[in-house]
């Protein structure tokens, strides 16, 4: 796709070149690896270059689609359609233009596309389907051969029971993530739902983000009167009060409030929540940056009573940089849109992430103040605060994810900060999880089901690498290789996933990420049970 992706940004050419009115029916394809979709709408604008298209389900920018349609002639002059996007065009979505309603309770969506006119564009057509066809044929090869390593499992079962039994249900757990996938749709637009928000930044020393960060915020096509902002500096040593006025200058509206001292990142959620008037609270890290369309995006679950929390989807900002930011690059996605998709189908996704997540502020008020003071073995909690809050809304209320509702984040760029956000992350885990085994039983069956099965596996991992790497590379005695081909293969699984939305080469590091798992971060594990009452940050 990026040869065809260019074609966002045309020349002052290609925008003069003349545009007529239409009314042709069309059927769109868009392919990708979770699935096809064939799509109905009409094209009522075109150029030569270009064309304006209206249809009722969502295509997002940089979706890569084929029109086709058997009517070229121009609905309302008689004329006959250009040449060049006669009968069939393959096209990349550049624009979102607008969302109406047809009148009969019909949400239609008008985008712009960038056609593929060019020809050593339209040579590119075949390749994206051969790719296409190579990466269902990888994915398929890859399921079926870690389906007939699990008949080895049950072949040499009481080799190695143990083993053996974590090995058929793990593998089973994982799969069943990548099918669930399949079926996730995002909550739907509903025309003129545009509730009150107010969109809410707390942070501790983060002047080099925090003012793009609230500019992204007021970018957003969200109607500025039904949009409150509040930023909370929360004791901060550098220069964060002052990118917060800064950006006040640039947005009038936006409301500051100032911590002294620090008092911890639950506080300033929660102070914004005080001070928030919007129908729904939404909660941005000050490291991330959300599209023009996200707020509107994440606010549209809710117009279901019974959902309590929206989690938006993050990709990583400074993907880039170096092999650990790309690690974390492929596992933001698989996070997101395998794990929390799979999660969604049931509407209880376990963890609404910090850096964008959506809470019904009548949901929250009633329990703000026992989450604010929230203990833990006798000590203040004092992180896990997205996840704390995402089980108060889990006791009661739908929980699900927004994929199209989006944010781009900053994550760790050295080891040692890395390494520490992921013990801070386990802790808060372990805290969570065991709480929410109090009540998740009450949920869908199924939600249930694999919610148990996520806490068991985690916590006897590092038994199991322990066991199948390091113990017989202490005894001299072989290593399991097929333990490890078989958690190669899975990581095989998400690269070919991640590959066919991104088309990247990075798609690679999801290989090495766990290679490096299994070498260093299964262990934390244990560390973070043994340490679990200790608050520390641990990353400033």
């Amino acid at each position: 796709m990026p040869k065809v992706a260019h074609l966002a940004s045309v020349n002052t050419d290609r925008r003069a070149s003349p545009r007529h009115k239409t009314n042709i029916a069309l059927k769109i394809r868009r392919q990708g690896m979770l699935g096809k979709k064939i799509l109905h709408g009409k094209i009522v604008e075109h150029s030569e270059y270009g064309a304006q298209l209206v249809v009722k389900q969502p295509l997002n920018n940089g979706d890569k689609i084929y029109l086709e349609w058997s009517n070229v002639v121009d609905a309302r002059n008689g004329n006959a359609v250009d040449a060049a996007i006669a009968g069939k065009a393959s096209a990349v979505v550049v624009r979102q233009i607008s969302a109406l309603n047809n009148g009969n309770n019909q949400t239609l969506r008008s985008v712009g596309v960038a056609l593929d006119v060019d020809p050593p564009l339209r040579k590119t057509r075949l390749l994206d389907k051969l790719t296409y066809a190579l990466l269902c044929v990888l994915f398929v090869s890859i399921t079926a051969n870690i389906v007939y390593l699990k008949e080895v499992n049950v072949e040499y079962f009481w080799y190695q029971p143990f083993l053996n039994i974590y090995s058929l249900v793990v593998s089973f757990f994982i799969l069943s993530r990548f099918f669930l996938a399949i079926f996730y749709r995002p909550p739907s637009d509903v025309p003129g739902y545009l509730p009150t928000v107010s969109v809410i930044v707390a942070c501790k020393n983060e002047e080099d983000s925090i003012g793009r960060t609230l500019d992204c915020i007021y970018e957003s096509n969200y109607p500025l009167h039904r949009m409150q902002v509040i930023a909370v500096n929360d004791g901060s040593t550098d220069r964060t009060l002052q990118e917060m006025f800064n950006a006040k200058q640039r947005n009038p509206s936006l409301m500051v409030i100032n911590f002294e001292k620090n008092l911890g990142k639950r506080h300033g959620m929660a102070a914004g929540a005080r001070a928030a008037t919007g129908e729904i609270l939404v909660y941005i890290d000050s490291d991330s940056f959300v599209r023009k369309n996200t707020i509107y995006k994440i606010v549209q679950g809710f117009h279901d009573e019974s959902v309590g929390a929206v989690c938006g989807h993050a990709d990583v900002q400074n993907a880039k940089i170096n092999a650990l930011t790309k690690m974390q690059d492929v596992r933001y996605y698989i996070a997101f849109r395998i794990v929390k998709a799979a999660e969604s189908i049931f509407s209880a996704v376990s963890c609404c992430s910090g850096c964008l997540a959506a809470y019904r502020r009548s949901y929250v008020r009633p329990i703000l103040d026992v989450w604010l003071n929230q203990t833990f073995m006798g000590q203040s909690a004092t992180f896990g605060d997205d996840r704390s809050l995402t089980n108060y809304m889990l006791r009661r209320y739908r929980v699900i994810y927004h994929a199209e509702a989006i944010c781009a984040t900053i994550v760790p760029e050295t080891y040692r900060v890395f390494f520490r956000q992921q013990l801070r992350w386990k802790k808060s885990w372990i805290r969570e999880c065991f709480i929410a085994c109090t009540f998740m039983w009450r949920r869908h069956p199924m939600a249930a089901f694999f919610f148990y099965l996520s806490v068991i596996f985690p916590l006897m991992a590092p038994v199991i690498v322990f066991n199948a790497v390091a113990m017989p590379i202490f005894s001299g005695t072989m290593v399991s290789f097929v333990y490890i081909y078989g958690a190669m293969l899975i990581a095989a699984l998400s690269g070919v996933v991640y590959y066919a939305k991104h088309r990247d080469s990075v798609w690679v590091y999801g290989m090495h990420f766990t290679l490096f798992y299994m070498a260093f971060l299964v262990w934390q594990t244990y560390y973070a049970l043994l340490t679990v009452r200790k608050n520390h940050w641990g990353t400033r």
